[in-house]
């Protein structure tokens, strides 16, 4: 007992012996100089990794707005449902009294299609780009600009369609929307022949007042037109832009015989200039008719060609789709004609198109076609018909007849189709 106090006593004296050696430790005063550079350190790096963060969801937008937030599908044009017209004498039994026009009810009138064309206008868009031209020996860039209307949205782009073909793919343009902004444009597909195109914008790259605004129009049924009906023309149907014109259709009969085909025009009162593109509109807002580009005459009445017979091959260059391209020129032989002429029905060739499929398959001036694959044909707008379910590339046989000594004889060809762009 008396060792272990001992041992207590020892380590009671070593303890107090080493007890100068104690000492508190404090935390030193805080600098706020070095507090304050700390901070702003932190500041600043974050704020550099949000201005990392906003550029680089700018420059991801558009690729994930394309791949991810939209999805590019295949564009359907709406057929034409069948209706048939009235008899004409029914129709006048059912008409009542036409009411007599007033200073008021005219400028009613007037105040209703300005509502119908400021809303077709906002699908209007301008197609803008330079081309080349040579004048006696002398060549140049000039821009040229030419009306269009939106047609389609594949979720992924705005086709446009216009009246012309003065740009070739990989061209540059821009797209010149109703509130005046530039979207550049590429061409999508294009009919040489026929003289239409439709251009492609990317729906990434509109801004968003732009977006809520550009929509696709409805295209109607021209076949419900009739002589007499109010239209409206609306792009640059004067040849300047922005322009807007009343009138009424003035015939429905014409036709245009173009390369492998014939279609439809609609007549107006209206007068035509130079540099004339656009749509023509019905009361209801339905486009029925794409202003027709003309020559270069600078005079004459405003035409278009009837969009229900276009419909099918807008919507082949809407897809990216070339119409396939035989390359004929012709006319129809009548049931009169081939009585009186002693000639098969057919179609009668005026014209072969140089170097064109129908040329390397040995078809002549002179000659009758009379049938595609399995398909007859008796006239240039079912020769086309037909011809819109081929593709550039196909190859098919033509049937036909050929004047010979001893009267017309059978021929046929096999043709490799080209492509119409």
């Amino acid at each position: 007992m008396s060792a272990q106090f001992q041992d207590d006593d020892e380590k009671k004296e070593e303890k107090e012996s080493y007890s100068f050696l104690k000492e508190t430790i404090k935390k030193p005063p805080i600098d706020k100089r070095v507090a304050t550079i700390k901070i702003l350190k932190v500041a600043g790096l974050g704020l550099i990794f949000g201005l990392m963060a906003c550029v680089s969801f700018f420059a991801v937008k558009p690729w994930a707005s394309e791949h991810i937030g939209n999805t590019k599908t295949n564009v359907t044009i709406p057929k034409d449902e069948q209706t048939e017209r009235e008899d004409e004498s029914q129709e006048k039994e059912e008409q009542t009294a036409a009411p007599v026009l007033t200073i008021e009810n005219y400028g009613q009138m007037m105040d209703e299609m300005n509502q119908i064309a400021a809303t077709v206008e906002k699908s209007i868009v301008s197609i803008e780009g330079k081309t080349e031209e040579t004048f006696e020996d002398l060549s140049g860039e000039t821009r040229q600009r030419r009306s269009g209307v939106i047609v389609a949205d594949n979720g992924v782009e705005l086709l446009i369609l216009t009246n012309d073909c003065i740009y070739q793919k990989g061209t540059p343009v821009t797209a010149i929307f109703y509130d005046g902004n530039e979207v550049t444009a590429s061409l999508k597909q294009q009919d040489q022949h026929l003289g239409i195109a439709v251009y492609a914008v990317e729906k990434s790259r509109l801004p968003q007042n732009t977006s809520l605004q550009a929509k696709s129009v409805t295209l109607g049924n021209s076949n419900l037109i009739s002589t007499g009906d109010p239209v409206i023309a609306i792009g640059s149907p004067f040849g300047t832009k922005d322009g807007v014109g009343f009138g009424v259709i003035s015939g429905t009969k014409e036709q245009r015989y173009l390369c492998d085909g014939q279609y439809q025009i609609l007549q107006t009162d209206m007068v035509w200039t130079k540099g004339a593109s656009g749509v023509l509109v019905s009361l209801s807002g339905e486009v029925i008719g794409l202003i027709d580009a003309g020559d270069e005459s600078g005079y004459g009445v405003m035409s278009a060609f009837a969009v229900s017979e276009l419909k099918e091959e807008i919507e082949l260059l809407s897809n990216g789709v070339s119409a396939a391209y035989l390359g004929i020129n012709g006319t129809e032989v009548s049931d009169a004609i081939a009585d009186s002429q002693d000639m098969p029905k057919g179609i009668y060739v005026s014209s072969v198109m140089p170097d064109s499929p129908a040329m390397q398959a040995g078809i002549q001036s002179g000659d009758i076609l009379t049938e595609i694959g399995d398909t007859k044909i008796y006239t240039l707008k079912g020769l086309k018909d037909e011809l819109l379910d081929y593709r550039s590339g196909r190859q098919t046989v033509i049937q036909g007849k050929r004047r010979g000594s001893d009267g017309y004889v059978d021929v046929h060809f096999e043709v490799t189709l080209g492509s119409a762009e």
